[in-house]
């Protein structure tokens, strides 16, 4: 699948969540709690790109691809990536991930960029609940 999504990106948390209700609607199969991201392909995931055959995202993930980030997932051959994560504090800090959101050179947790995009704090989510969860709580914030 090659077909493009979202344009342009969503900005406020209702308009990021209402994407993500019509990504997931759109592709079902690609909608999975159980993982950040898994690719089907060996290369990232750009922004405006449909999930390819196979790929799964997390709301999480949804989140990050619709407002313009790549995300990449390492080979286990590969080096983990330096990235940048913000404590509950607010300090910022390096560390280090095997699946990430890259833009304009930036690398950032994929929990971290959902969190901002819909208006959590850096922390908060609900990163591990489960789909039919998840739905629900997007659809509070989109007011759907």
């Amino acid at each position: 699948m090659t077909d493009t999504i979202t344009s342009p990106y969503p900005k406020t948390p209702s308009e990021v969540a209402s994407a993500i209700l019509d990504a997931v609607e759109s592709h079902p199969t690609a909608f999975f709690m159980g993982d950040w991201v898994r690719l089907a392909a060996d290369a990232p995931l750009p922004p405006y790109v449909a999930p390819p055959c196979g790929t799964t995202l997390c709301a999480a993930g949804w989140a990050a691809h619709l407002t313009g980030w790549t995300l990449v997932v390492l080979d286990d051959d590969q080096d983990l990536a330096e990235i940048r994560v913000t404590h509950a504090d607010g300090r910022e800090a390096d560390s280090f991930a095997s699946r990430y959101a890259e833009k304009n050179g930036e690398k950032r947790e994929i929990s971290q960029v959902a969190a901002a995009a819909l208006g959590f704090g850096p922390t908060d989510g609900f990163w591990y609940a489960d789909e039919a969860s998840a739905l629900v709580r997007l659809r509070e914030i989109a007011g759907r």
